[in-house]
């Protein structure tokens, strides 16, 4: 029998964002690496009509854009207001909140699909 190897095209690295308990936006390795935050300073969210949600990564800066900053070796948004008013999650919650990310045609577009960890 002969077997046709698929080779792994996955990063090793997860691609996610957290909600962290002060409200911020944090990117895992992975989310880094693939919206190239080193070059990429800037995000915007964005809906579609079906409810899905979107992060846009930019190097340039607009009225509509979170500003991606560095902690050490981290980055994060600072996102308070989006994630109560516009995505009604309770950062404060026990609950850990997580949305990790999917490819799009548009490399700097990436799909951000809700999922919570209950404590």
């Amino acid at each position: 029998m002969e077997l046709k190897i698929l080779k792994p095209k996955e990063s090793a690295l997860v691609s996610k964002i957290t909600v962290h308990k002060t409200g911020k936006l944090g990117f895992s390795k992975g989310a880094m690496e693939q919206l190239e935050l080193e070059s990429n300073k800037f995000c915007k969210f964005g809906m579609n009509e079906e409810g899905d949600l979107f992060i846009i990564v930019s190097n340039e800066k607009d009225d509509e854009t979170y500003n991606v900053a560095k902690a050490g070796d981290y980055y994060y948004v600072s996102a308070k207001a989006l994630l109560e008013d516009d995505l009604d999650i309770d950062y404060r919650s026990k609950n850990t909140t997580i949305f990790d990310l999917f490819k799009t045609e548009n490399k700097k577009i990436m799909k951000m699909v809700k999922r919570v960890i209950t404590k």
